[in-house]
């Protein structure tokens, strides 16, 4: 009978201090990791640009001021210019937003009205304000021009605004047109009889069909055109 009840009473303690041993092994097991926090990676490009993005501020609503192109010029050559930009276009490195996974293949129509910013990321000129598109400030616009073919960057890679756009084709116009910048003039084939009377030839001078169809009617006061008939002289002669 003693043994049966201090077998029993074995078994029983043997089950309730089990877990209790597992446990304190457990934690005996934890309290031997090393409490010193691990050194984080490097950032890499992403993380950081994933840090600005969540640190930068919105401008909208706030005033936009349109410099001079004084203030815009010594702007271009200033050391300020150089550390933000560095040698690469304004558009470089400017982030667009976007909802879906594809970009439209538009831009905005205007990012500041009256005087205020309605967009929370405005385009690359319009987010600064010394930066000017004006026919003087060549430095600026051939950042916006390619340069093999001599056209304008398409806005997708840019990313400017369509207000910017034009202003940009205008103070492209208006420097090419005061030699400002050059450009390359398609080639054009003229006839110059057109322009010197004197190398015009009446016998190289070939009548169109509809001046043909004309002088047959006047020579042969003809009333209707069903009664035109023509030779196959005139129509080759066309």
């Amino acid at each position: 009978m003693m043994l049966s009840q201090r077998l029993s009473y074995f078994k029983f303690h043997s089950l309730i201090n089990y877990p209790c041993a597992f446990f304190s092994l457990s934690s005996s097991h934890d309290a031997a990791k090393p409490t010193t926090p691990v050194d984080p990676a490097a950032p890499t490009a992403q993380s950081a640009q994933l840090a600005h993005n969540k640190t930068k501020t919105s401008l909208r609503g706030t005033p936009y001021n349109v410099t001079d192109i004084e203030t815009s010029l010594r702007y271009m050559e200033s050391d300020a210019y150089k550390t933000v930009y560095g040698n690469e276009p304004v558009w470089k490195n400017y982030v667009r937003n976007r909802i879906n996974q594809r970009f439209p293949h538009y831009t905005r129509d205007f990012c500041v009205e009256e005087g205020v910013y309605i967009r929370g990321n405005p385009c690359p000129v319009c987010r600064d304000e010394y930066l000017l598109l004006d026919y003087r400030n060549i430095k600026l616009l051939k950042q916006f021009v390619h340069d093999h073919t001599g056209e304008i960057e398409p806005v997708l890679k840019t990313s400017i605004c369509q207000a910017q756009l034009r202003n940009l084709r205008v103070a492209l116009c208006k420097a090419y047109d005061l030699g400002l910048m050059t450009y390359e003039i398609p080639f054009r084939a003229y006839d110059y009889r057109d322009y010197y009377p004197e190398l015009r030839d009446e016998k190289d001078r070939t009548p169109s069909l509809l001046m043909t169809i004309l002088h047959t009617i006047q020579d042969q006061k003809l009333t209707n055109l069903d009664q035109l008939t023509l030779t196959d002289e005139q129509l080759h002669a066309t």
